[in-house]
C-alpha cells in the first residue's frame, strides 16, 4: 500500500501547511515530512517516580523496531481520548513488536494520570510540552502552542514510512492505513 494514498483531506499533500480548528485556519510550523525522509532530531519527556526520561531519535533507533508516534494536543479531549484508545486496542495485535508513543502537548503528570486511568499497555506516554517534537516534525501550531493531530510511523532504521495529518483538527486519523503500514514491517 502506498502511504501517500487515501483521503485527500489527510496526509502530507495539504497545501498550504494549514490545519483547521472548527473552520478557522492555523499554520503548521516546521518542515513537511514525507515517507522516505529520515526521522528528525527531537526530544520528548517521560516522568516516573520523580525522574525525567528523555526519548529522542537515538533512543527510538536503539529499539531496533518500527515506531509509531500517535500525536494529539491533549489526552483530555474527546477525540484525543478516542484516538489513544483505538491505537491502544489496535496495537495489541502486534505483541509489543512496535515502539509506540502517545505524544501530546500535555504536561507529564496529566499523561501519567491518563495512562494509569486507561491502563495503557502498548502506548507509552511522551510529553511534548516544550514543542521539541512538534516543531521538527512539522506538526506544531504556534498560535495555539500545541501539536496538531497526526500519526508518524518509522521503520527500524528511522526512515519515515507513513504520515497522516488530518486537515481538520477534530477529525480522527486513518487508523487502517497506519495499521496496514505497521503490518507490512512486522
Amino acid at each position: 500500500m502506498n502511504p501517500n494514498q487515501g483521503n485527500p483531506n489527510h496526509g502530507i499533500g495539504s497545501e498550504p501547511r494549514t490545519v483547521f480548528v472548527e473552520s478557522s485556519p492555523y499554520t503548521l510550523s516546521g518542515p513537511e515530512l514525507a515517507p522516505g525522509a529520515p526521522i528528525p532530531d527531537f526530544a520528548l519527556w517521560q516522568y516516573s517516580e520523580g525522574m525525567a526520561h528523555l526519548i529522542n531519535r537515538e533512543v527510538v533507533l536503539e529499539y531496533q523496531m518500527p515506531a509509531l508516534f500517535c500525536c494529539l494536543h491533549s489526552v483530555d479531549t474527546r477525540v484525543g481520548n478516542i484516538q489513544a484508545r483505538k491505537f491502544e486496542r489496535l496495537l495489541m495485535a502486534f505483541d509489543r513488536q512496535i515502539a509506540a508513543f502517545l505524544v501530546s502537548s500535555d504536561l507529564p503528570f496529566t499523561q501519567n494520570r491518563y495512562s494509569e486511568r486507561e491502563m495503557l499497555s502498548f502506548l507509552s506516554v511522551a510529553s511534548d510540552y516544550r514543542g521539541e517534537f512538534g516543531k521538527p516534525f512539522g506538526v506544531y501550531i504556534p498560535q495555539l502552542m500545541f501539536l496538531t493531530r497526526s500519526v508518524f510511523i518509522t521503520d527500524p532504521s528511522g526512515i519515515i514510512q507513513h504520515v497522516d495529518i488530518p486537515t481538520e483538527f477534530t477529525h480522527e486519523p486513518e487508523y487502517d492505513a497506519a495499521i496496514d503500514v505497521l503490518a507490512e514491517m512486522v
